[in-house]
């Protein structure tokens, strides 16, 4: 966090150093006629390109326009050839040296702060992740969330891979989720997530493993659980959730779909996205 920081004012500290070369190139250019206010805008716009591309593309743009430049007034210098006022307006060499110094150094900055402001961007969605994985639990269920879920089935999958056993995966599919945000509203359906939560507990064992999977979908972990015993754990479920009661005290009657498989040691060849992805396809077919 400490280095993070850090990232931050070093990248605050650049962009006040390019507000500041700013100034002084407008300062220097705009009162310079008409070729000090083009240049003035060629600088802006090698400057944005530095700041989105990065340095490589702004300084190859800027030696090659310096070079075309510098080229013609070499040329014209050597060849002693008036060209009237555009050179006593503006273009002297001095002038042209100045300019393409502060073009180059602004090119660097500008350069500079794209790429520390990609590693900021990096570092905070790292963080971001970071918070995601340790706050794993969902407020609205006291479930684990889907990254917890990942994180533990995983796990279990690499110990029965090793040692052998079983367990068994439960999914729970609310029907009509949106719906009944729609017609109650964000209060009753936090109310209704509770209570799915408080239901679902005390119906699963201790060592059972509950987690909110998607807004209307809830996986269950249920260890050293076959295939075959998951229907005693569905119709307890079932008994629990076919009805609720809403905050007005009237009573309403859930739908709920669901879809479970075994995992054992001889499917060691699936991995967990697919795994989990072949239960969640299967919960159209099977009502709670």
């Amino acid at each position: 966090m400490k280095e993070f920081l850090n990232e931050e004012k070093h990248l605050l500290f650049k962009i006040c150093l390019l507000v500041a070369s700013y100034i002084l190139m407008f300062d220097f250019l705009w009162s310079n006629g008409q070729v000090g206010k083009l240049l003035f805008l060629l600088y802006g716009v090698i400057t944005v390109m530095a700041l989105f591309f990065g340095t490589l593309l702004s300084l190859i743009i800027s030696l090659l326009f310096l070079f075309a430049i510098g080229s013609v007034l070499l040329y014209l210098g050597l060849q002693n050839i008036e060209y009237g006022g555009f050179y006593n307006e503006f273009l002297t060499m001095e002038h042209f040296v100045f300019f393409g110094v502060g073009l180059l150094v602004t090119d660097l900055i500008g350069g500079s702060i794209q790429e520390q402001h990609r590693k900021v961007a990096l570092e905070r969605n790292r963080l971001r992740q970071e918070v995601k994985h340790f706050v794993a639990v969902d407020p609205d269920t006291s479930f684990d969330n889907a990254e917890r879920m990942e994180i533990e089935i995983k796990r279990e999958m690499n110990r029965i891979n090793r040692y052998g056993g079983k367990f068994t995966i439960l999914l729970l599919e609310l029907d009509y989720y949106k719906e009944f945000l729609k017609a109650y509203g964000q209060k009753e359906l936090d109310h209704l997530l509770k209570g799915i939560g408080e239901k679902v507990s005390n119906s699963l064992r201790f060592s059972d493993k509950k987690y909110r999977y998607r807004n209307n979908k809830f996986a269950f972990l249920l260890i050293e659980t076959t295939k075959d015993n998951v229907e005693i754990v569905a119709d307890k479920l079932a008994e629990q959730l076919k009805t609720h009661q809403l905050l007005n005290g009237r009573m309403v009657t859930l739908t709920f779909h669901i879809s479970f498989e075994e995992y054992n040691e001889q499917m060691k060849d699936i991995n967990y996205l697919e795994f989990v992805q072949e239960v969640d396809k299967e919960t159209v077919f099977y009502d709670l």
